[in-house]
């Protein structure tokens, strides 16, 4: 009856464009009915890809039983599973797919390089737990297929030692990254950031270990550093072991590697790490009593930044200068030198700011304990207290008998 109310005319456009609609299949209705995830298996299904879809339901399972395993409180367990995750969960599919095509048609470099995709795009969305699974599918195909580039194998120990870096197993780590450094042996350019990654994780290994530990893989760090390229790197290196040595009191190995570095700053002509390596060269010789030394190096770092009045560099090194005075008695020169130090400070908020406060209080005080002392000898209280509460330079000179 709703028919014959309608226009001919209407009834006849209505029909034509019924007839123009494809017809809907069994699978194209069933992307209504279901999941994302269950098209998804179909889909892989349907063109033949079995071991993609294994590895699919393996992966969220394997996420369901580790969110069960670290329980309700912990974040990871607030995240959304990948089911439920739409632009993940397709980019997913569509690299392991890619995958087992190219494992089929023996493009094991392609097979590599979409787990290499999974892997960096599930870093950068922080799911690392999946990134570190795909980097070591990286590994394992470059691994098992021998006629693969080296320069691959020798990328994906990298990738799998900075997963185990990220996860805090330095251990691990560094001997993914002993491979790494041995598999670019003959690449020049893979082999310089393998010996700045080991220096790296050397140092930070060094950092937790105590004792005869530390210096051992501060040893190797900068053993590592001299099989690299970058200049910079290795003579950072050579200063840090100078420290580590002088930690350990064997100053004469310390001066080696302190003098290295002190050489190569200058050449460079790297003012900051000039005035590190003068202050640790005058320390050293300071404990070898030779004083001459000690104060050569700082003055040196005093006149190379000499024309920097009002840096930080100058202070530092009227700072380093004024503490070696203060050493050998000189407190007059001190006082001179730390003043300088704590003005510039000052005027520029810097961090050495209370230490250079308090050497400049302490030169002060030094200078003024043998008068201090020759009044108690004395007896002379009543003096003391007046200068207490005047502070007069008056006090500077001795009391009279």
């Amino acid at each position: 009856m709703l028919f014959c109310l309608l226009p001919l005319n209407q009834i006849k456009n209505a029909a034509a464009a019924y007839e123009q609609q494809s017809i809907l299949q069994k699978e194209d209705t069933e992307k209504f009915r279901s999941s994302l995830k269950r098209q998804l298996s179909i889909d892989m299904l349907r063109h033949g890809y079995h071991n993609s879809f294994r590895e699919l339901c393996a992966t969220l399972a394997w996420q369901k039983e580790d969110r069960e395993r670290l329980g309700a409180e912990h974040p990871l367990h607030q995240r959304p599973l990948l089911d439920g995750e739409p632009d993940k969960l397709r980019f997913l599919c569509l690299h392991l797919n890619k995958a087992e095509e190219a494992e089929r048609r023996c493009q094991y470099s392609n097979m590599y390089h979409s787990y290499l995709e999974l892997a960096s795009y599930f870093l950068k969305s922080d799911d690392r737990w999946l990134s570190d699974s795909f980097y070591e599918k990286c590994l394992s195909v470059a691994q098992t297929y021998r006629q693969l580039d080296p320069q691959l194998a020798a990328e994906a120990h990298l990738n799998v030692g900075l997963a185990y870096e990220r996860r805090g197993d330095l251990m691990k780590a560094l001997h993914s990254f002993i491979k790494y450094r041995q598999l670019s042996e003959d690449y020049e350019q893979l082999k310089a950031d393998a010996s700045l990654q080991l220096t790296r994780l050397y140092m930070k290994l060094a950092e937790r270990r105590t004792d005869n530990e530390s210096l051992e893989y501060v040893t190797k760090a900068y053993e590592a550093s001299t099989q690299g390229s970058d200049k910079k790197v290795e003579n950072e290196t050579s200063y840090k072991l100078g420290q580590a040595y002088v930690e350990h009191g064997n100053i004469d190995l310390a001066l080696k590697y302190l003098h290295k570095y002190y050489d190569y700053c200058e050449h460079v002509n790297d003012d900051e790490g000039f005035g590190q390596a003068s202050e640790a060269l005058a320390i050293c010789y300071q404990k070898k009593a030779n004083v001459e030394k000690s104060t050569e190096y700082l003055t040196k770092y005093l006149q190379k930044v000499s024309d920097k009045e009002g840096d930080i560099q100058y202070a530092k090194a009227c700072s380093a200068l004024g503490f070696i005075h203060n050493t050998l008695s000189q407190y007059d020169s001190a006082i001179q030198s730390l003043s300088k130090a704590y003005s510039i400070s000052l005027a520029n908020s810097h961090t050495d700011l209370e230490r250079n406060r308090v050497l400049f209080g302490i030169a002060h005080g030094l200078k003024l304990r043998p008068f201090f002392n020759d009044h108690i000898d004395r007896m002379n209280t009543k003096e003391l207290l007046q200068w207490k509460s005047t502070r007069h330079e008056s006090f500077l000179t001795k009391p009279k008998p």
